[in-house]
């Protein structure tokens, strides 16, 4: 995320950085993006962009930030609302980027550049495979130890807290390829809907029909 000396600047020139930043992420594919170009948008030397950010991923952090505060606080809202019921809040949650891609045109370029990307979990800090081992005897920090310690613990019969990483990981896999889906084919939105409603009911309920006698 930014420097102190970044946010030491006026907020004019933070937004005018961040526009910039935008401009090139809707441009390209994120692996073309240019810091060159990124520094010639928002008048700002070479220099100075190393003293704001590490780099592009950390710039692209940036860019998202206010939509992970939107994100972080949706879920704790609708946790609160719904007693804890993880299946309502993912699906809260793909509801939240459906009305994201209708209202920004230049954030649903943005998303499709950088979801085409093979590393984008990485550079948005959503990486699935650093969130395995979170939930242990010892819980670390992290979205799966945040997600553990608020869902309903009682809808589920697991016993140990180990249990529940498969559920967690599966759960958020499921939002994150589907939002990729949503940003590469708008028009298949309710199809997407559709399938991602089905996978959910799949980790709710199984795969395997009940046992008859």
């Amino acid at each position: 995320m930014p420097t102190e000396r970044f946010w030491r600047l006026p907020e004019a020139k933070r937004q005018m950085i961040r526009e910039a930043a935008l401009q090139e992420f809707a441009r390209v594919p994120y692996e073309k993006v240019s810091i060159n170009q990124i520094i010639h948008n928002a008048d700002i030397s070479r220099g100075s962009f190393y003293t704001y950010f590490e780099d592009k991923d950390d710039l692209l952090q940036f860019v998202f930030s206010d939509t992970h505060e939107q994100l972080r606080q949706l879920c704790e809202d609708e946790l609160e609302k719904n007693g804890g019921d993880y299946f309502a809040m993912l699906e809260a949650v793909f509801d939240f980027f459906t009305d994201q891609l209708r209202q920004t045109q230049i954030m649903i370029e943005v998303a499709r550049n950088v979801f085409s990307y093979r590393g984008s979990p990485d550079v948005l800090g959503m990486d699935t495979e650093c969130w395995g081992g979170m939930i242990q005897n010892e819980l670390g920090d992290g979205p799966l130890k945040w997600l553990y310690d608020h869902i309903d613990k009682r809808r589920f019969r697991y016993q140990k807290t180990e249990e529940y990483e498969p559920l967690l990981m599966l759960g958020t896999t499921a939002v994150l390829l589907t939002i990729k889906r949503l940003y590469d084919c708008q028009e298949q939105m309710e199809e997407a809907r559709r399938m991602f409603l089905g996978t959910l009911d799949v980790l709710k309920n199984g795969a395997y029909r009940a046992a008859t006698n």
